[in-house]
C-alpha cells in the first residue's frame, strides 16, 4: 500500500502559480486577431490595453506582464486565488498560439498593478475566447480571510449539485478555495503514529452537522487546497464546513454528508479515464498490461462509508470487510464478484478487491462503476484482454501498443486527421479535423468507451476540439462521390462541407492536396445505403434511471458500430455507449444512468462504418469512417 501522490497532483499545479484575491470581477471576452484587451476595464480595442492577441501569440503591453500555467482546466482555474500574486515571476515573454488552447490558464499583472487569472475557453478561426477574473491589490488579497469554493471527493471530483455527489464519513475529500493556508508547497503528511494532524500550518477544518462540530484530520494544506479525512462519526445530513487559517475563519460553505459515495482513483488524477487498478503483485494495469476475465484485481478510491472500528487518523487502519454496506461494482456493465470492500491500511483510502466477469466484452476502455444504493461513482475504464498483455479496441481500431505510443509521444503532441463522410437523406455535414492534440488526451482516455461499454462525461469536461493544441494545414480537402466533387475547404483545422439534399450511397474518395503540416493523401470508401432503424423509440421517451434502458434496432452498416449519446441537466451531463451494429441492441445500465440529473433530456443515436486509415506524411494518426446521416434524436425524460 502507499500514500497516494494523487493527493498532491492538483495542488502542485497551482502551487507554482499566483492566486489572486477575491476583490474580484469575472468577465468573458472574445478577441479577434490584432485586438487589445484592457483587463481592468474589460474593453477590447485596436490600440492600448494590457495584452495583444495578433492571431499567432499573446503579448503583454506596456508594463503588463504574463505567467502561463498551462492546460490545467476549469477545476484548477476555479481554485486559483491571489495570495501569491506578488511573489510570482511574471515576464514579457509572449504566449504562443499553440499553447493557447481550451483549458489553458495564465495570469496577467496589469498595467494598473492588479492581477487576473485567465482561462482560454475556445480558440477557433483565429479568435481567442477568454474567461477571466480580475482581483484587487496584493495587499488586499493578503489580508483576506479563507474562502471555500468547492468541497469534492478526492478521487471522483463529482461536482456539487450532481445526483451522485456527496462526501461519505471516513472518506478523503478536498477543499478548494483561497487563503486556506500558507503559500508554502504542500507536504503530504504521514499517517504513521501519532497519526494525521488536526491542525497543519496554522490551518484546521471544522464540519458541523445537526449542530455538532467535528474536526477532520489533514493530509496536506496549501493556499488553494486542503485534503482531509471526514471522521466516521459524522452523521448523514446537510451541514456546513469552515476553514480556519492564521486565526481567520472562512464563511461557512455547504457540505452534503451521505452514507456512501465512492470515488474511484484514476491514473491521471482527473476523475475520468483509466482507473488505478493493481494486480496481486501491485502492478498497475494499463493498455499494454490488461486485466483478464476471471482475474482478481484491486481498485482504489474512497467513500465506501463509515468504519466505526477505525479512527480515520493512524496507520495501519484495520482492514474490515464492510459487507453490511451494499457495494456493487460493474465492469463492462456486468456485476463483478467482490471479495473485499473497505478501508486499506491508510486513513480514508479504500480498496475494492473484485474479479473481472468472465463474459465481459474485451477492449481498452471497458467501463468500471461502483454503486451503493442509488449513488454511483465516477465512471472509469479498465483495459481487458483474454490473454492479458496489450489490449485491442474494436471501436477505435487501435491496439494498446498504438495508444501507449501516442500517449507517450516525445514532445507531447500528436498530429491527427480524423474525418467523417455522411450518407443519407436530408441535411448534414462531412468533415475533417486536422490538429495537433496533447498526447495526454490518448493516455487519459476519458471520452472513450469500448464495445459494450458506456462512459459518463461530467459537466465542463470539454470535447475533442478543446484538446487541440494547434490546427494543422493539410491543404485543400475534397470529397468525390456520386454527386461529383465538393470541397471541404482549405483549413487549417476544421474542414467541412454542409449538404442540404443528402448524400447518396456509393463510392467515395476523400483526398487532400497536402499543406505545410500534412502531406497529400487519398482514401476510398464504399458506403452502402443507411438502414439503421431504432425500433423502440416510444419506450425511450421516458427512462427510469434506476431501471436502466435498452436501445434496440434493425439494419445498420455491416461490421459497424452504433453510438448512443444521452444528455441532460444544466450544465449538461452526458453518457456515451457503443455496441456492434450486429448486436441489434445496446443496454444502458442503471450504474451509468444514475449519474444523470432527473428531468428533460435527450437520446441521440448513430451508425458508423469501421474506421479506415489515412496515411500521409506529418500524421501520427489518420482515420476516416462513414456515418449514417439519418441518425436521430429522441426527446426523453429522466426520472
Amino acid at each position: 500500500m502507499r500514500e497516494h501522490s494523487r493527493l498532491l497532483a492538483a495542488a502542485a499545479l497551482t502551487g507554482a502559480f499566483l492566486s489572486v484575491g477575491w476583490a474580484d470581477e469575472s468577465r468573458s471576452v472574445t478577441l479577434a486577431a490584432h485586438t487589445f484587451l484592457n483587463l481592468d476595464s474589460g474593453s477590447v480595442s485596436r490600440t492600448g490595453g494590457d495584452i495583444l492577441w495578433d492571431g499567432s501569440a499573446l503579448t503583454a503591453q506596456g508594463a503588463a506582464r504574463l505567467f502561463n500555467v498551462g492546460k490545467v482546466g476549469p477545476r484548477v482555474y476555479r481554485s486559483i486565488s491571489a495570495r501569491r500574486a506578488s511573489s510570482v515571476s511574471y515576464n514579457s515573454a509572449p504566449i504562443l498560439a499553440g499553447t493557447l488552447i481550451g483549458g489553458d490558464v495564465f495570469g496577467v499583472h496589469t498595467n494598473s498593478g492588479h492581477y487576473a487569472k485567465v482561462m482560454v475557453t475556445a480558440a477557433n478561426a483565429g479568435a481567442l475566447s477568454l474567461q477571466y477574473t480580475l482581483f484587487g491589490t496584493a495587499a488586499a488579497a493578503a489580508a483576506s480571510a479563507p474562502s471555500i469554493t468547492q468541497v469534492l471527493n478526492n478521487y471522483s471530483y463529482v461536482l456539487q449539485g450532481q445526483p451522485n455527489y456527496g462526501i461519505a464519513p471516513g472518506s478523503l475529500f478536498v477543499i478548494f478555495g483561497t487563503g486556506l493556508s500558507s503559500s508554502a508547497p504542500p507536504v503530504l503528511q504521514s499517517s504513521a503514529a501519532p497519526g494525521l494532524p488536526l491542525t497543519l500550518n496554522q490551518t484546521s477544518v471544522s464540519v458541523t452537522v445537526n449542530g455538532v462540530a467535528y474536526t477532520p484530520a489533514l493530509y496536506y494544506t496549501s493556499a488553494t487546497q486542503v485534503a482531509a479525512v471526514l471522521p466516521s462519526t459524522v452523521p448523514v445530513g446537510d451541514g456546513t464546513i469552515t476553514v480556519t487559517y492564521n486565526q481567520q475563519t472562512s464563511a461557512p460553505a455547504p457540505i452534503q454528508v451521505v452514507a456512501s459515495a465512492v470515488g474511484l482513483d484514476t491514473l491521471y488524477g482527473t476523475g475520468q479515464g483509466l482507473a488505478v487498478a493493481t494486480d496481486a503483485d501491485g502492478n498497475t494495469f494499463g493498455v499494454t498490461n490488461s486485466a483478464m476475465p476471471g482475474q482478481t484485481l484491486t481498485l482504489w478510491g474512497s467513500g465506501i462509508g463509515a468504519d466505526p472500528s477505525n479512527d480515520d487518523r493512524v496507520y495501519p487502519q484495520k482492514q474490515d470487510n464492510l459487507t453490511d454496506i451494499p457495494l456493487k461494482i460493474f465492469i463492462g456493465g456486468i456485476s463483478a464478484s467482490i471479495q473485499y470492500g473497505g478501508r486499506s491500511q491508510y486513513p480514508g483510502l479504500d480498496q475494492y478487491n473484485v474479479t473481472v466477469p468472465l463474459n465481459v466484452t474485451a477492449g481498452c476502455f471497458v467501463s468500471v462503476v461502483a454503486q451503493i444504493g442509488n449513488i454511483v461513482s465516477n465512471a472509469v475504464t479498465l483495459p481487458v484482454n483474454a490473454a492479458g498483455g496489450t489490449c485491442s479496441d474494436a471501436v477505435t481500431g487501435l491496439s494498446g501498443a498504438q495508444i501507449h505510443s501516442l500517449a507517450n509521444k516525445p514532445g507531447g503532441k500528436v498530429n491527427v486527421l480524423a474525418a467523417v463522410v455522411s450518407v443519407g437523406t436530408g441535411g448534414g455535414s462531412s468533415l475533417a479535423l486536422a490538429g495537433a492534440l496533447n498526447s495526454s488526451y490518448f493516455g487519459q482516455g476519458y471520452e472513450y468507451a469500448s464495445e459494450g461499454s458506456c462512459t459518463v462525461i461530467p459537466p465542463g469536461q470539454g470535447s475533442l476540439t478543446n484538446a487541440v493544441a494547434a490546427e494543422l494545414d493539410a491543404g485543400t480537402i475534397q470529397l468525390t462521390g456520386p454527386n461529383g466533387v465538393v470541397s471541404l475547404g482549405s483549413g487549417p483545422g476544421l474542414y467541412q462541407y454542409h449538404f442540404t439534399n443528402g448524400n447518396p450511397p456509393g463510392a467515395y474518395t476523400l483526398s487532400g492536396s497536402g499543406g505545410k503540416d500534412v502531406g497529400s493523401f487519398q482514401v476510398s470508401l464504399n458506403l452502402p445505403t443507411p438502414t439503421l432503424n431504432v425500433t423502440n423509440q416510444a419506450a425511450l421517451a421516458s427512462i427510469t434511471l434506476a431501471k436502466g434502458a435498452t436501445v434496440t434496432w434493425t439494419g445498420g452498416f455491416t461490421n459497424g458500430f452504433v453510438q448512443v449519446v444521452g444528455s441532460g441537466g444544466a450544465p449538461a451531463v452526458k453518457f456515451i455507449c457503443y455496441a456492434a451494429t450486429s448486436a441489434g441492441q445496446l443496454s444502458i445500465p442503471p450504474s451509468i444512468l444514475l449519474a444523470m440529473p432527473p428531468g428533460p433530456g435527450s437520446i441521440t443515436y448513430n451508425d458508423a462504418t469501421p474506421l479506415q486509415t489515412i496515411s500521409a506524411s506529418g500524421l501520427d494518426l489518420g482515420v476516416v469512417a462513414g456515418a449514417d446521416n439519418n441518425g436521430s434524436k429522441i426527446d426523453t425524460t429522466f426520472h
